[in-house]
């Protein structure tokens, strides 16, 4: 049997199934009023989705140079948040890296020395870079914000928030499952604010 590639489209479909109706897309890319919808809540859809977890597909790992203008007032330096950023994830407290800070207008303001090591959610734009239960997850939530915005599925909106929801813990539990990192699903917990400055390092990303 050929291997079936999943794309835009057939995700959209799969939303389109939960959703009840009997409408199937050929191509997101038609003329059809449905797939235009769909192109346009996409964007938002995928960045949403990617946001709600840390997933292990999208997370990253950078070093940031400190931005050559310092904050008025509370932090020594400034770093400006990478431009795919859909959420940084801070260090566990019993981490080596971990550094008080807080996101304000997109940069990161903390008293930590550059170069300063974050790993953040990328908005992976690629559905095959997509995890197989992110696919999945990715119909669910596509699904509910069809039901929202689309008048003739808005019985369904209530129902298909309920199914996103489970759909999402399923996923994060396969997800967690693809993690040796004792660290990756207890960061998410902690707030963007941080308790401690990071403690250097000769090799910031050899964890």
């Amino acid at each position: 049997m050929a291997d079936i590639v999943t794309s835009q489209t057939r995700i959209a479909n799969r939303a389109l199934i939960l959703l009840g109706t009997t409408t199937r897309l050929i191509s997101v890319d038609d003329d059809k009023p449905l797939a235009k919808q769909i192109r346009d809540l996409w964007h938002e859809s995928r960045r949403t989705g990617i946001a709600a977890h840390t997933w292990n597909f999208a997370l990253h790992r950078v070093q940031l140079n400190a931005d050559a203008t310092a904050p008025a007032f509370g932090y020594e330096r400034r770093f400006k948040l990478p431009p795919d950023n859909l959420g940084w994830k801070p260090w566990p407290r019993d981490s080596e890296f971990f550094f008080e800070g807080v996101e304000e207008g997109g940069y990161l303001l903390t008293d930590a020395a550059a170069p300063l090591p974050l790993r953040y959610l990328r908005d992976i734009e690629d559905v095959g870079a997509w995890s197989p239960h992110f696919q999945t997850f990715m119909a669910f939530q596509l699904a509910m914000d069809l039901a929202d915005s689309a008048t003739q599925f808005s019985a369904k909106q209530q129902d298909m928030a309920a199914a996103r929801e489970a759909a999402l813990a399923d996923a994060k539990g396969i997800d967690g499952l693809a993690s040796g990192e004792r660290t990756t699903g207890n960061a998410r917990f902690l707030s963007r604010w941080a308790g401690s400055r990071v403690r250097r390092s000769t090799n910031p990303l050899g964890v």
